[in-house]
Parts: structure tokens; sequence; C-alpha cells
């Protein structure tokens, strides 16, 4: 477990699969024991208030992104907004975009996690998108402009289950990148591996 301060209200925690499985946690009741979550979140809390001087006193902000074939980033903000109003709390979920001059950019370690975003992208009538190729890695990009904010927080949230977030540019992958599929990728994908 690595933990990190980001702000005087604010710390980011990553867990990898290992740290996970040393509390006997699996990926497949991760979210089903809560209990055991709990308890981990709350032993997360403690070691970090000792590390980094972070007091975990009163509401927090939680938020967890899961970085496939890595591990949890799990970003912990103090807030000073009241729950009393709430009759249960409430976990409130944000999901980081990189801005790339309109672009939307994931990068995924197996062109099979590519294949099967590919199918679950195309139930949902999406068929954009550019792949490309780049040191190992597939880079999927999608133009903004092509979906409404709405829609774009969707495909986020779904493609953050096959990919990671990237900080390369659309620049970069078009000058230094090999172009596999340069529109429709996720249309093409779908027809050829289905």
């Amino acid at each position: 477990m690595r933990l990190e301060r980001l702000a005087y209200d604010k710390m980011k925690i990553f867990l990898t699969y290992e740290d996970l499985e040393k509390r006997g946690i699996t990926t497949d009741k991760t979210w089903a024991e809560v209990p055991v979550i709990d308890e981990m979140f709350q032993d997360m809390i403690t070691e970090a208030s000792e590390e980094l001087n972070f007091d975990p006193e009163g509401p927090v902000v939680v938020e967890v992104f899961s970085i496939p074939a890595q591990g949890l980033v799990i970003i912990v903000t103090k807030t000073e907004d009241s729950l009393d109003d709430f009759e249960e709390p409430v976990i409130e979920w944000q999901i980081g975009l990189e801005q790339h001059e309109g672009a939307l950019i994931f990068e995924f370690n197996d062109i099979e996690h590519v294949i099967q975003l590919s199918k679950v992208l195309h139930s949902r009538e999406i068929s954009e998108g550019a792949l490309y190729h780049f040191k190992g890695s597939y880079f999927l990009k999608f133009e903004k402009e092509n979906f409404e904010p709405e829609t774009r927080k969707i495909i986020t949230s779904v493609i953050r289950e096959f990919a990671s977030q990237t900080d390369i540019s659309p620049h970069v992958l078009e000058e230094y990148g090999k172009v596999i599929i340069a529109s429709m990728a996720v249309k093409h994908l779908h027809n050829y591996f289905s």
C-alpha cells in the first residue's frame, strides 16, 4: 500500500491486488463483503493519519478507481459538508477526464481488453474511435465532440473497467504511434471479433 498526501484535506491510497489479497480480499468479493471492506478502510485511514498526519475526523468523500492488472486508487477528501440531511451515507463518485484538446484517450495493456470493450460499447450503440499501437500498449481515442457530456461520462466509466487513463497527447499518438484502425474502431473490432 502506498500513501500520498495530495493537499491538506486530500490523500491518495494505492492498493495493489497483492495488498488486497494480503488483507484477505479477493477481487471476487471486493464489494460483496461490506464489513471486511469497512474494516480495511478504517485500517487504511488509521495508517494514513499516523503516516501523513491526516486527520480523519468528520465527513469524507471517497473516490475509488480500478486500474486493470494493477490495483485500486482511493482518493479520500475531507469535506465541510454535513451529511445530516441524508438518511443513509452517500458516496460521491467522480470521473476524472484527461483534457486533451477535445479527445478522450485510454491505454490498454492487451489487445484482448480492447476487443472485449468493443463488444460492450457496441451493445451501447457506440461505434466510434481510433485505435493506435505505441510503445507496447494500445490506445483508443475518441473525439469528445462526437458525444454529449452525459454520454462521455458513461463511456469513460465503462472504459475504465478495461483500460487506464493516460496522459499521452493525441499529437504524440498521431506522430509516433502506429494507426491500427483510423476510424470507427469499435464497430470494426466488433465486426471482426464477434
